[in-house]
């Protein structure tokens, strides 16, 4: 007698000792609606390698039965797909190690810069506080010299040319983002005055230049409109007049 074989696809692996899970689905034709309707049935596989992947295509064949649910095992695989996914799993894992690394870096970067920022704030305030009392009238010479070593001191390490100074002394990190979404607000309120001061006789030239770069091919007014719009709302383009 010829032993049964079915073609299907893994649908569960790893949960059970050298077993996986395979869905076959076959064609069945319903006599009383006339159609070919599609059933499926899953079957308790052994595998006897563990080498079968979720995802995989197999052909099974009927054993003795090994228990009271499993008396099928795995002939042959036909399409190693699932081998791939766990490739891509795999990769996919590794990606995310790397990016939580990455970001734990960068976390110890920006708190080495807070640090060194604070230790900054707290020397210009001590240079602060030192100059006034350099500059009281009853400070003695040997104090006086004392208090002008420590400014200097102070000076050359942060590279301070003078003090009271206009330089930039500690480095000011701007939200780009805030400002951003601000220039967007703002050029939505003025949209209606923007978008007629470009139709105006002189903007014609600036206005043609634009609407060039963003497509190549003649324009109705109301197209070319809409595309001024999406234009003036991304902050990183000029608006030629002032609004």
């Amino acid at each position: 007698m010829a032993k049964q074989n079915f073609v299907g696809l893994v649908v569960s692996q790893g949960k059970m000792s050298k077993t996986v899970k395979v869905r076959v689905q076959r064609k069945v034709y319903d006599s009383r609606i006339h159609k070919e309707l599609i059933k499926r049935k899953d079957y308790l596989v052994h595998d006897e390698g563990e080498i079968c992947k979720e995802g995989d295509i197999v052909r099974i064949e009927s054993i003795p039965k090994i228990s009271s649910r499993k008396a099928f095992a795995i002939a042959e695989i036909k399409v190693n797909k699932g081998q791939q996914f766990a490739l891509y799993e795999e990769l996919a894992k590794k990606r995310v190690i790397e990016i939580e690394q990455q970001k734990g870096v960068e976390t110890e970067q920006n708190k080495s810069n807070l640090l060194e920022t604070i230790s900054r704030i707290e020397a210009l305030r001590k240079l602060d506080d030192v100059a006034i009392a350099y500059q009281a009238s009853n400070v003695s010479e040997t104090e006086r010299e004392k208090l002008l070593k420590e400014i200097n001191d102070i000076k050359d390490k942060y590279k301070i040319k003078s003090w009271p100074s206009t330089q930039e002394i500690l480095p000011l990190d701007i939200n780009k983002e805030e400002i951003q979404l601000n220039e967007i607000e703002h050029r939505r309120k003025f949209m209606t005055y923007i978008l007629d001061k470009f139709y105006e006789p002189e903007m014609s030239q600036k206005r043609e230049e634009i609407l060039s770069q963003l497509s190549t091919k003649p324009l109705k007014k109301n197209i070319a409109k809409n595309l001024l719009r999406k234009y003036v709302l991304k902050p990183e383009n000029e608006i030629p007049f002032p609004y």
